[in-house]
């Protein structure tokens, strides 16, 4: 079970929303004296029959938003083919970068030039991720494969959300970890996933 055991004294805190998802479409989740706390707190605050039919409903259209939002995500193939595109795009990014650095800069300083170029590609870097998928929810190679970067809501990601993406995107060994798992570590961490558009 996912969720595991809920104190008595915090599911006081929960909406009646959530006390009726603990009990109806989550309840699979949840270990059974949740469950049971949940239907306690839930007759405790009166709810007619007519709020309870409104929120039971609200949850399971919740629930079916959420599962038709998984069935659009996209498999590790297609994720492959991003990074593909993405990478080449991005190489040919600092090409054009390094030849307009050298026709501005002429000095010997070789550790200056260093530091401008990982500064260039730095910048680079945050500008065709980052802007791009805060802007379009894509990037060329999610452009090509028609798929975009939400919530796991299927909301469009806000400024943090796209800005941990982008910075989770350096983590070392980032791009293998969608091999071993469905999510990798850019996702799991900005709370975000691709799906087709």
């Amino acid at each position: 079970m996912a969720s595991g055991k809920i104190a008595n004294t915090s599911i006081r805190n929960y909406t009646d929303l959530e006390l009726v998802k603990i009990v109806t479409v989550e309840v699979h989740k949840h270990h059974p004296d949740t469950v049971k706390a949940a239907e306690r707190e839930l007759s405790k605050r009166s709810v007619s029959k007519m709020q309870m039919a409104s929120l039971v409903k609200a949850a399971a259209q919740q629930n079916i938003a959420v599962q038709e939002i998984q069935s659009y995500v996209t498999n590790s193939g297609v994720r492959f083919v991003n990074f593909t595109i993405d990478f080449v795009v991005f190489i040919l990014l600092i090409l054009a970068g390094t030849f307009i650095l050298d026709a501005v800069f002429s000095t010997s300083n070789n550790e200056l030039l260093l530091s401008i170029g990982y500064g260039m590609v730095f910048i680079l870097f945050l500008v065709y991720y980052g802007v791009s998928e805060y802007f379009f929810q894509k990037t060329l190679g999610k452009y090509f494969t028609k798929t975009k970067v939400v919530n796991l809501d299927g909301s469009k990601p806000g400024a943090l959300a796209i800005l941990i993406l982008t910075l989770c995107r350096l983590i070392p060994f980032d791009r293998l970890s969608f091999l071993l798992f469905k999510k990798g570590f850019h996702d799991k961490l900005s709370h975000t996933q691709v799906i087709k558009d």
